[in-house]
């Protein structure tokens, strides 16, 4: 027999086994690999003392009504809607959950309208510049700083006096 902690089955076949769960043909096989595997005979000598200690606890007693309590608590849940499931209904934030998903709803509302309107922006068509009209406001800056340097020049040359 391989062991059974090499192939990923050792935990529950010690646990069957320690639980006297085994059919006879398997049990006689683990029994026979136990001889020889150290490991094995480990694991499985303290998972019986944990079924020999489980054994001496006495018995916890059930009240008489314990399977209608049950079933009614099942029937309670089962009515609940899903999100008073998972919030007890003592929690003191709990009046708090609708202010925020309504919160949450306007952040998500603005973030989307802000998006639209810059895409709106961004796909607005840009008018297309010719090259003459390129040139011709390149020659318009040429003159004026032309114009701009003789007027400096006038006004800082000193005059003659006539």
């Amino acid at each position: 027999m391989e062991c059974p902690q090499e192939n990923g089955d050792g935990a529950e076949l010690i646990v069957a086994y320690a639980a006297r769960a085994l059919d006879s043909e398997d049990r006689a096989e683990f029994e026979r690999h136990l001889e020889f595997c150290a490991r094995c005979r480990d694991v499985s000598s303290a998972q019986r003392a944990l079924w020999l200690a489980l054994d001496e606890l006495p018995p916890l007693r059930v009240s008489s009504n314990f399977d209608a309590q049950l079933y009614r608590r099942i029937a309670e849940e089962q009515q609940r809607s899903w999100w008073q499931r998972f919030l007890p209904a003592e929690w003191p934030c709990r009046p708090a959950i609708p202010v925020a998903a309504v919160s949450a709803i306007l952040i998500v509302a603005f973030l989307v309208k802000d998006s639209a309107s810059s895409l709106a922006l961004q796909q607005q068509p840009q008018p297309k510049l010719q090259i003459e009209q390129v040139e011709r406001a390149l020659d318009d800056m040429d003159l004026l700083k032309q114009a701009d340097v003789e007027v400096f020049l006038e006004k800082t040359a000193p005059r003659e006096q006539i």
